[in-house]
């Protein structure tokens, strides 16, 4: 049997390299028996931990999955009661998370992980959904990737109602009874009716397709402001170069005015979240704290921060931003609200819309027999030491979304509120919006549905469909 001392200091070496390298990595054991189980757990020598299960049967992969989350868990003292009898692996974990606040941590296939994170993939037909109602009988669509299958139909757009997918009517799909698809080739009908009131079928197969981190980008003219507006939709390292073009152009186009549209972005990278906020942030924050990074009181002694750089970005910082407007929704979370926390404590960070997620933790993804485990290991906090927003971030101006109008069109709603607050210096009476915005205030909408738009809950907002992850994944 491997000496105590040897382990903690194979692991700990293994643990400095997860900061940089993450989900994928197998840890070495020593002598293939294990060590730092916490208390209570099963015994690392049958587990493996910490270095890989003995075997990849469902039982070892449980044993080895106790012992990582005694030893990792944020939250390792306040774990619910682990179920024996779950039939796999990820329903473990589920059973083990400190529940109610752990809302967050879940396990997927380690393909499915990589294709997101390192690949800048997914395999589905690309839809992102809401319910237009409290009660679940309305499905609007409120996003569609540009580059999947439904995208390059041509044939669905924002607002449109679907009536029906693969003959599953809204209430049944409300219950849980379409079926999740995530194999390539699979042909699926939807019935959508347009905001005309025209209806009509279309059937596409399932693909892999690359994601479109950037969604839209604009340079508004606003008297004598130039405003940039850009729609960020996934932390990935494929969207860095995307992200670099946007900022190159916004700077060309002198740009003194900076709307982030991060209403559907659920995270990813936080190098790609600190990226986002250094190019906003400006020079002048280089070195500056962007996060803090604190385990458990276990680990404490491996507490970390990351800054803000004006250096190694894919495009130059804009230097002459005095405040930054993100527009967010109930899906804004995790790397997404890190950009918001973070900008905070130098900028006036003025958010349009509904309050957020609520995730102020990160995970340091670890892979087991083809499963990656995202299990809340971190806390993050701003240069301030805040971290307290697992209620979500409150908006400054509340916002409906307007899904009657493309991402990007200044006459949406929340795009118009952030124009508005550019122009008066406070968030516009919602009446006010349509009058002050030229294009808009020629579609003579009843101040009803605007009313109704506006005033939607976050509950109803919140989407569904092929969602990206609500994560910050420390890299």
């Amino acid at each position: 049997m491997p000496q105590a001392c040897n382990t903690a200091r194979v692991y700990r070496l293994a643990r400095s390299a997860l900061l940089v390298v993450v989900g994928t990595l197998v840890l070495a054991s020593c002598g293939g028996g294990g060590g730092g189980a916490g208390a209570g757990g099963a015994n690392p020598i049958a587990s493996g931990y910490p270095g890989a299960p003995v075997s990849c049967d469902t039982g070892n992969q449980k044993a080895w999955l106790r012992d990582y989350m005694n030893d990792q868990y944020f939250w390792y003292d306040k774990q619910g009661a682990p179920n024996d009898a779950a039939a796999s692996p990820a329903a473990y974990l589920d059973s083990l998370l400190y529940k109610p606040i752990d809302r967050y941590s879940y396990a997927q296939s380690t393909a499915q992980f990589t294709q997101f994170f390192d690949e800048g993939r997914r395999i589905g037909y690309g839809d992102s959904l809401v319910w237009a109602d409290a009660a679940r009988t309305v499905i609007q669509v409120r996003f569609i990737e540009p580059l999947s299958p439904l995208g390059l139909s041509g044939r669905i757009q924002r607002g449109d109602k679907v009536l029906s997918i693969d003959g599953y009517t809204p209430a049944q799909i409300a219950g849980g009874q379409l079926p999740a698809e995530d194999r390539p080739g699979v042909v699926r009908t939807y019935v959508v009716q347009t905001g005309q009131g025209a209806a009509r079928s279309l059937t596409v197969q399932s693909a892999d397709f690359a994601l479109s981190p950037v969604i839209a980008q604009s340079v508004f003219t606003l008297g004598s402001a130039k405003v940039g507006y850009l729609m960020y939709q996934e932390f990935i390292s494929t969207g860095s170069n995307m992200l670099g073009n946007t900022f190159d152009l916004f700077r060309t186009q002198g740009v003194t005015e900076l709307i982030l549209d991060l209403r559907y972005n659920g995270g990813g990278s936080t190098s790609q979240a600190r990226n986002l906020a250094s190019l906003a942030g400006g020079s002048a924050l280089d070195g500056q704290v962007f996060a803090h990074y604190r385990y458990s009181p276990k680990y404490a002694a491996d507490n970390f921060s990351q800054n803000f750089s004006a250096s190694g970005l894919p495009a130059l910082p804009l230097d002459n931003l005095n405040r930054v407007f993100v527009i967010t929704s109930a899906d804004t979370a995790s790397a997404s609200e890190m950009v918001i926390n973070a900008l905070q404590p130098f900028k006036n960070i003025v958010t349009i819309g509904a309050t957020t997620y609520g995730k102020p933790y990160a995970f340091q993804p670890r892979d087991a027999c083809g499963t990656t485990y995202s299990a809340v290991n971190i806390e993050i906090a701003n240069a301030n030491g805040f971290a307290d927003y697992s209620a979500g971030i409150a908006p400054t101006c509340p916002m409906g979304d307007d899904l009657s109008r493309a991402l990007g069109d200044p006459a949406e709603l929340r795009t118009a509120a952030a124009l508005s607050y550019i122009t008066t210096g406070s968030c516009p009476p919602v009446a006010n919006i349509f009058q002050e915005n030229k294009a808009a205030a020629q579609l003579n909408i009843a101040q009803a549905a605007i009313n109704n738009i506006v005033n939607k809950t976050a509950k109803v907002e919140s989407g569904f469909g092929e969602q990206g992850p609500r994560q910050a994944r420390v890299d």
